[in-house]
């Protein structure tokens, strides 16, 4: 492991007066990088597109998504966008896509550019589809991803480069010290912590759910397709299947952790899965991520990812990465169009009678 760099960038560096979570002198076992973007890139845009749907045709699933892919076509669409999917806790099969952009201008112009229901395309609010936008425009300071491999996923594919290795992980509190933001503020949520909306399901109508001050939202993915062997072995056998108790448990009873949804979706290239996955969960506070990940079932995960790394030492291919945004107010947008009481933000939310 050759020289080491703060994982927060150097013009985003200022002086620090919350205090680092790191020891003194933390000098970290493995190699991690953060993304890095240009110093001209102030803000980021995020955009989640979700189709989801129990019984129906499958044409026109397809068409729908051909719609929502079309739209991200043209000179101001998004620099990347992927595709996931997934069955969730209600027994509904979602199709998810991820798409991002580091220019805030032409982010607007693509949205002013769409029509109304561009998201949930000639669909009727009584139809056997539901649809839904979330939308996150945070700041970069906001921010930070962390990856085992100098190999972008999410945001980072819209990156300048990636970083060299990093010492700023493998402690507890550590991704909270590489946001920016945190050198100076708390990150705390600034008001209660249950989400407002009109109704409580979309079924049947439309419904926008209030935004709420830093709520934190995390994307954390791993990517096997090249693990052989032993490794491969270790990680079907040992890690996945911690992964995976993990995310049903955050998923099922995570409003007792703090945690309002968590999403655990595997990638679909050309129609089909792959060998690639992430879950996308949003939080309260990143106060609240930080008491789930000492849990037991987390730290099941953690212990099984490092015994997997020093299994497979410098050789490893399995790569893991997080993107992880603690969002103000005025950067958030939810809106849910025909959707099970479920589905994203309308599980926490309380019906705003005012």
């Amino acid at each position: 492991m050759g020289e080491l760099e703060p994982a927060i960038p150097e013009h985003l560096r200022t002086v620090r007066t919350q205090p680092l979570r790191g020891p003194a002198d933390f000098v970290p076992q493995h190699a991690s990088h953060s993304a890095r973007f240009d110093q001209s890139v102030k803000r980021l845009s995020i955009v989640y597109v979700g189709v989801q749907y129990r019984d129906g045709g499958v044409d026109a699933v397809a068409s729908a998504l051909a719609k929502i892919e079309h739209s991200f076509q043209g000179p101001t669409g998004p620099k990347h966008h992927d595709q996931t999917r997934y069955v969730d806790e209600a027994g509904y099969v979602n199709h998810v896509y991820a798409a991002y952009w580091d220019d805030e201008e032409s982010h607007k112009e693509w949205s002013a550019a769409q029509s109304d229901d561009w998201w949930h395309p000639d669909a009727s609010v009584t139809g056997e589809y539901g649809f839904f936008k979330e939308e996150y425009t945070p700041s970069v300071e906001d921010g930070e991803t962390t990856f085992s491999h100098p190999c972008p996923e999410g945001i980072s594919k819209i990156a300048d480069h990636m970083s060299g290795e990093t010492d700023t992980h493998e402690y507890w509190g550590s991704a909270r010290d590489r946001i920016p933001r945190a050198q100076t503020e708390d990150l705390e949520p600034a008001e209660e912590t249950t989400p407002k909306m009109s109704a409580k399901s979309s079924k049947g109508r439309h419904v926008r759910v209030q935004p709420r001050e830093n709520l934190c939202v995390l994307r954390s993915g791993s990517d096997w397709s090249e693990t052989k062997g032993s490794e491969r072995e270790f990680f079907l056998n040992k890690v996945w299947p911690a992964y995976h108790k993990g995310m049903i448990e955050i998923r099922d009873e995570g409003l007792s952790f703090g945690c309002f949804f968590n999403r655990a979706m595997r990638h679909v290239e050309r129609g089909e899965e792959v060998e690639k996955a992430y879950s996308l969960s949003a939080w309260n506070s990143l106060s609240d991520l930080e008491r789930w990940v000492k849990a037991d079932t987390h730290l099941a995960i953690w212990a099984a990812g490092i015994k997997h790394f020093k299994a497979a030492g410098d050789q490893a291919k399995l790569r893991l990465y997080h993107e992880m945004f603690v969002v103000k107010a005025a950067d958030q947008r939810f809106d849910y169009f025909n959707c099970h009481d479920k589905t994203g933000m309308l599980k926490a939310g309380s019906v705003d009678t005012g």
